[in-house]
């Protein structure tokens, strides 16, 4: 292989690893984490570049690339993973033939893709020639200028994605109901103080700057409305995300009354390429409103060699770089998991400065949410207000049950339940029957409700 032909190979690999071209960000030469384990020591001690290595390995490994939905490289344990369609039925023998400078380990199939499992850890002395040619001419030295003409004349460039790529997403975008003020339901939302003043506080800096621009006047550069919701379940987030978007809405901030509530399973493919179209898309229709993302360290595995999720999180990045003014991303999930996820994912903290703490519902609060409940279904009335009031008290306080104002919602379910175990088969019961909640009917439905 001459200079000429790794140079290419070189830039196609720089320009991955640093994001310089949008275009192909879903192409197979994706190398995650490069600068990690660019230096790594070998069982015997040494260093090896295996920056020069994975260039000319890819060289090596061309033809049988080409007939794969993708690869993906785990640089810490040595092994590169290979994702063949069932329909190219290969053995450990018939591709170890086409691959001598490697050790093929396994293949493994499942319902859709043949994995192989490739030990790359021997192949370190097999390109010395490589590491000449880089300490002649290093990788930073190479001429980029004319790096879009040689990706697309290299035709390793080419993405192979599978069907699953052109499925329709299974979003959940929800229409702001416009006739509500957002504004004083969110005031209204029981506990919460602190969230409920950050998230103001950030709606009147986002009405401000609107003002300003109204009147030509500047407005301060770098603010950022994207957030982080950290908390437990069943403390509010979704649903001040959804107060959160309407407000913004009703105030002109944004232009489309609509919130793209989504997770991992939206974002994130099972091959190399999809999971990039897959989270374009998601932006794609998340624009003009606003994005929120469910249990978002779910993105994130970095144990797992073979997960796609920090492809999610790269054009995630991208997306919010690119629509500063017309996308507003919340990501969502427990304060101690959130924060290890950002740790991990130091471009995403940078750019979600914001971080919006929902705090465990206190005893008084989750009665007083479980009688909103009551009375904004207007379905029952009780029996006896005060005994619900010191019974409910008195379980919380003894049995401190989980989930927050879920807890509250499944209770509540459960005094229906057992309304209509008592009710449904009565002849003939009166109206006052059918509308009352009796004190029998929230022991059983306390007893049927788990506090974990």
């Amino acid at each position: 292989m001459t200079f000429e032909e790794l140079k290419t190979y070189a830039q196609l690999f720089y320009r991955e690893n640093h994001q310089l071209d949008q275009q192909l960000q879903t192409q197979t030469f994706r190398i995650k984490n490069i600068k990690s384990y660019q230096h790594v020591k070998n069982d015997d001690g040494n260093t090896t570049d295996w920056t020069d290595n994975m260039v000319v390995l890819l060289h090596q490994l061309s033809p049988v690339i080409g007939k794969t939905f993708g690869y993906q490289f785990d640089f810490k344990n040595r092994k590169m993973y290979l994702y063949f369609p069932l329909d190219q039925k290969t053995t450990v023998a018939d591709l170890q033939a086409h691959l001598p400078l490697v050790d093929v380990e396994t293949i493994v199939a499942d319902d859709s893709s043949y994995l192989a499992t490739i030990n790359i850890a021997k192949a370190n002395d097999r390109y010395d020639y490589a590491a000449k040619l880089f300490a002649e001419n290093p990788l930073a030295d190479l001429d980029l200028s004319n790096l879009d003409e040689d990706a697309k004349k290299n035709p390793k460039a080419e993405n192979h994605e599978p069907a699953e790529a052109n499925n329709d997403l299974n979003l959940n975008i929800e229409t702001i109901d416009t006739s509500i003020d957002a504004m004083q339901e969110l005031n209204d939302l029981t506990g919460l103080e602190e969230a409920k003043k950050q998230i103001i506080d950030m709606i009147a800096i986002a009405k401000m700057n609107q003002l300003r621009e109204k009147h030509g006047l500047k407005t301060p550069t770098g603010i950022s409305k994207h957030m982080v919701f950290v908390g437990n379940p069943g403390t509010g987030k979704t649903t001040v995300a959804k107060l959160f978007a309407a407000i913004l809405f009703q105030n002109g901030i944004i232009s489309d009354n609509k919130l793209v509530n989504t997770d991992r399973s939206d974002l994130v493919g099972h091959y190399t390429g999809t999971t990039a179209d897959r989270t374009k898309r998601v932006i794609e229709n998340s624009l003009g409103g606003v994005l929120f993302i469910d249990e978002a360290y779910q993105l994130s595995h970095p144990d797992s060699p073979t997960d796609f999720g920090h492809e999610a999180i790269d054009q995630l990045i991208i997306g919010m770089e690119n629509h500063r003014k017309d996308l507003i991303v919340i990501l969502a999930g427990y304060t101690d998991k959130m924060e290890e996820f950002l740790n991990d994912n130091p471009g995403l903290r940078s750019r979600i400065p914001n971080r919006i703490y929902f705090a465990d519902y206190q005893v008084k609060e989750l009665v007083q949410i479980l009688f909103n409940m009551i009375k904004h279904e207007g379905i029952v009335k009780l029996e006896d207000p005060v005994y619900l009031e010191t019974t409910v008290t008195a379980y919380i306080t003894n049995h401190h049950p989980s989930g927050n104002a879920r807890w509250a919602r499944n209770l509540y379910q459960a005094m229906l339940q057992m309304q209509a175990r008592r009710v449904a088969f009565q002849k003939n019961p009166t109206k006052k029957t059918l509308e009352t909640i009796t004190n029998d009917d929230l022991n059983q439905a306390l007893a049927a409700t788990p506090a974990d």
